[in-house]
């Protein structure tokens, strides 16, 4: 992702939703034609070719990628912008976690990732016992979920490019896994197994809108205010991004399955539910204090004016 962010700054919202893209259906088609491969020729076969396919993509990597997408390069706007006031965002590390606005951008990311991989981990278990459900019915409501999800990332990707708001859809997204975790148990609304399924879809596209929406922001704002180049913003931006979407996919179901000992499905979902609201209310209050602190204004994003005088 870093490469490609690297490629393309200018089209944050379409290199992050087609990444997700493909991570989502690799996640979705790689087990089933492991699991088919397996099956007709044995162990041998199926772990042979990932690795074809791991050989093909590196030589294709190494053909298709340009050695000028290095994190220095200059990118378009800088021949009008001032040069950069110092050289220690390029150097050292450290200097990512000394902005608010990063630590913020990660932890959103975390837990979005983890309220997400919480419900998936128990879902499964609920669908089946609430609705006396066959395990391929349920496989078939996580496959059009994961779907969803797909369709998500590539919405936010084209509404990113197109300027919308990300701060707009950061909270509909917020608000739509809110909404479904909420509504989701059908003690709580009388509800069917076509309903707890939509609202599987509803969780999943709200995370995906929330989660494509998160690293453009991260991006802008880095390079705003540490005065990189926007490559150097994208590859450093995109490492966190990802580490901190898989802190939260490995918590998540830890979580999710300390949680089932302890409580029923329905207080799980009230909990989880309470955190993006709690989560959701912080962020809004930090807008209203500390202004442009998710999103900078399109006409400013190219000055390096200090957001802190306004």
């Amino acid at each position: 992702m870093s490469i490609m962010t690297s490629l393309y700054p200018d089209r944050l919202g379409f290199v992050t939703g087609s990444f997700e893209l493909a991570a989502s259906i690799s996640s979705t088609v790689g087990p089933l034609l492991g699991g088919f491969v397996y099956q007709n020729h044995g162990f041998a076969v199926a772990s042979t070719i990932p690795c074809v396919f791991n050989l093909f993509a590196s030589i294709g990597g190494l053909i298709f990628l340009s050695p000028s997408v290095l994190c220095d390069q200059p990118d378009s706007e800088s021949e009008d912008s001032p040069p950069p006031k110092t050289d220690q965002a390029r150097t050292t590390f450290s200097s990512l976690f000394i902005l608010p606005v990063v630590l913020l951008g990660m932890f959103l990311e975390t837990l979005v990732s983890m309220i997400v991989n919480t419900i998936e981990s128990f879902y499964p278990n609920f669908y089946s016992v609430e609705f006396d459900k066959q395990e391929g019915y349920v496989g078939a409501v996580l496959a059009i979920a994961g779907l969803m999800y797909c369709i998500a990332t590539v919405t936010a990707g084209f509404l990113v490019d197109k300027e919308v708001p990300r701060k707009a859809m950061i909270f509909s997204g917020m608000g739509m896994m809110i909404f479904g975790c909420l509504a989701i148990d059908p003690r709580i609304t009388k509800s069917s197994a076509v309903w707890a399924a939509i609202m599987l879809s509803v969780i999943d596209f709200g995370s995906g809108l929330t989660q494509i929406s998160i690293l453009p922001c991260l991006i802008v704002q880095y390079q705003y205010r540490t005065h990189v180049s926007r490559a150097t913003s994208s590859c450093q931006m995109s490492g966190l991004y990802r580490a901190a979407y898989f802190t939260g996919a490995f918590f998540g179901p830890v979580i999710g399955g300390s949680m089932l000992e302890f409580m029923n499905y329905r207080n799980a979902y009230m909990v989880l539910a309470c955190v993006l609201v709690a989560n959701l209310t912080i962020l809004v209050a930090v807008e209203i204090i500390y202004p442009h602190t998710i999103e900078i204004p399109l006409d400013r994003q190219g000055s390096y004016e200090n957001l802190d005088s306004d």
